[in-house]
């Protein structure tokens, strides 16, 4: 099994929205807010694809967290644009920083004493209980490597049962599939349930015109799967 380098993977929003718990309808609000903008692709017109960074996908994880607890919107983005304005050199202080809401203001850990307003009196300071964002860390990390890994899901078409190899297209997002034993037959989707369905149907596809090749004299080498076994 591969196992996909987080820094470098590109999410589509359907793995945002399977990864870190939000709709679609939120990350492109969110986008268009300001808060946290697809730093891999951005969109670039309708119908355009979003790609987002890990780093990305953690922030999200930070706004939905604020947003959890209470937070209106317009509070979290003067949250982050007060973060920008002191980390200008962070391309995502949602990520660099740990936070604490009351559900009415967000504060920025200092030390371990001191907490920072960052939306009602920026600057203030106050003396609170602190919570950080590693633990979304831990969460979002463990769910993004169970989506970004190469691995091979047994795809069954009448008698036979088809390995297919499923890897994730680390330039637009989502994964490729290609099926051992039938040359050339390769599908993608954009999420893992979209593949192993698009597999099956490549498969039936293929072997059709294996079929209709096979009638015509035309040899394919092709490799078939053991049959699967039948309950007594």
């Amino acid at each position: 099994m591969t196992v996909i380098d987080l820094k470098t993977e590109a999410f589509n929003t359907k793995q945002v929205r399977a990864i870190v718990g939000i709709t679609t309808k939120n990350a492109v609000h969110w986008d268009a807010k300001g808060l946290v903008k697809p730093s891999v692709r951005p969109a670039s017109g309708r119908g355009s694809q979003r790609l987002y960074s890990y780093e990305d996908l953690l922030a999200l994880r930070v706004v939905r967290g604020l947003r959890d607890q209470g937070l209106p919107l317009q509070r979290v983005r003067k949250c982050v644009s007060y973060l920008r304005g002191h980390m200008p050199d962070i391309s995502q202080p949602l990520t660099f920083c740990r936070l604490v809401t009351d559900g009415q203001t967000v504060f920025l850990f200092e030390d371990q004493k001191t907490l920072i307003d960052t939306v009602k009196r920026p600057g203030q300071r106050a003396f609170l209980q602190m919570v950080d964002v590693a633990e979304f860390d831990r969460r979002i990390r463990e769910r993004a490597m169970e989506l970004t890994v190469t691995r091979v899901e047994t795809v069954r078409v009448g008698d036979y049962a088809y390995q297919v190899q499923i890897e994730p297209d680390t330039a637009d997002g989502g994964y490729t599939a290609s099926v051992s034993g039938l040359p050339g037959c390769i599908t993608d989707g954009d999420t893992l349930e979209d593949v192993v369905v698009n597999a099956k149907d490549a498969i039936e596809c293929w072997l059709a015109a294996h079929e209709e090749l096979a009638d015509q004299g035309i040899d394919v080498p092709m490799r078939h799967p053991r049959r699967r076994r039948k309950l007594a």
